[in-house]
């Protein structure tokens, strides 16, 4: 404990000029009790005070006269804070911007909202996540940005991709792990990396099960993040003029999409990661928040000394005890 204001300290002196004050005090209403007696049928009736409540007003008094001079002092009070150091981590965001994640049974879209959340995420990222990468797929896949602490560059390339026009048709989860892989071989950190595959379940390629037997062979764990509801919804595509329609097969007839929840649950359950499933996108947030912190891990402990103001808690006590005075007054 410290005091930073001694100067105040002779301030302590109003502690007796209030013990004074309140003498007097009782001097007047014994004199006044005296000079008006009140009959014995009407005392249930008077409010003249009684010693106890004299005595709590003199209380009263001091606790609100101390805890002002308290304040003035500015003490403050050396506390000791043990707080966990959080392993770093590095994250590889694979998002599907195929033309089924344009659906918009999830408003606006898939697409969308999964962008919007992983945009929200990076710029407030929690404790633990270091570097952040991106990989982008559909019928192919493209590495948009490697492992970097440059969220603007990673924000650029999601909201280029939000906007980019073209209708990309198919998708291959196998590839887009695969470049994803590659992210991870190529950093020459040895960080532990996070994997976070976002995706309506669609896959069209044909080398999912190796890659997701590489990444588990290297030890890595791909967390799954499907989006999408159960019913199957058509597939829009943006004209040429910008007019939004929807995708038609070979008779004319409209295409659409349903979540395939099964390839990402298999995925997950296959490299030993988290399933977690947004069916409205208002669980996107609070899906890649469990993924991020069911990850974490406590590498030891960060012990910090540092004072701590307590005139706050004066201020409170004075302001406490002079509403009790008012009320009793």
């Amino acid at each position: 404990m410290r005091f930073l204001r001694l100067e105040y300290l002779s301030w302590w002196q109003i502690l007796p000029l209030a013990i004074a004050c309140w003498g007097l005090r009782c001097h007047y209403l014994r004199s006044a009790g005296r000079r008006l007696p009140v009959a014995s049928r009407f005392s249930s009736l008077s409010r003249r005070t009684t010693w106890m409540g004299e005595v709590c007003v003199l209380v009263l008094t001091l606790v609100m006269g101390a805890a002002i001079v308290a304040a003035l002092l500015r003490p403050q009070a050396l506390l000791t804070r043990r707080t966990p150091v959080i392993e770093q981590q590095d994250l590889i965001l694979v998002l599907d911007r195929s033309a089924s994640m344009r659906a918009h049974d999830i408003a606006p879209s898939r697409f969308a909202r999964a962008t919007k959340e992983i945009q929200n995420f990076i710029e407030h990222k929690p404790e633990g996540i270091g570097r952040i990468g991106l990989v982008g797929f559909a019928s192919g896949s493209l590495i948009l940005s490697y492992l970097t602490n440059d969220v603007e560059t990673v924000s650029f390339y999601l909201d280029w991709i939000s906007h980019d026009p073209q209708t990309l048709l198919g998708t291959d989860i196998g590839a887009a792990l695969k470049n994803a892989r590659e992210v991870a071989r190529k950093d020459d950190r040895r960080t532990r990396k996070l994997f976070l595959l976002v995706s309506d379940g669609e896959d069209y390629g044909g080398e999912l099960a190796r890659q997701v037997q590489s990444l588990r062979a290297d030890g890595y764990r791909v967390n799954c993040i499907g989006i999408g509801s159960d019913t199957p919804v058509p597939i829009p595509v943006i004209e040429p003029d910008g007019r939004e329609t929807y995708l038609r097969d070979e008779r004319g007839q409209i295409v659409k999409t349903k979540f395939e929840e099964a390839t990402l649950r298999q995925i997950a359950a296959n490299t030993g990661g988290r399933y977690l499933r947004s069916t409205t996108g208002g669980e996107l947030a609070t899906s890649i928040d469990d993924i991020v912190k069911g990850e974490r891990k406590v590498q030891g402990w960060r012990t910090t000394t540092e004072y701590q103001d307590l005139y706050p808690l004066a201020l409170a006590l004075a302001a406490a005890a002079g509403a009790a005075l008012w009320l009793l007054l």
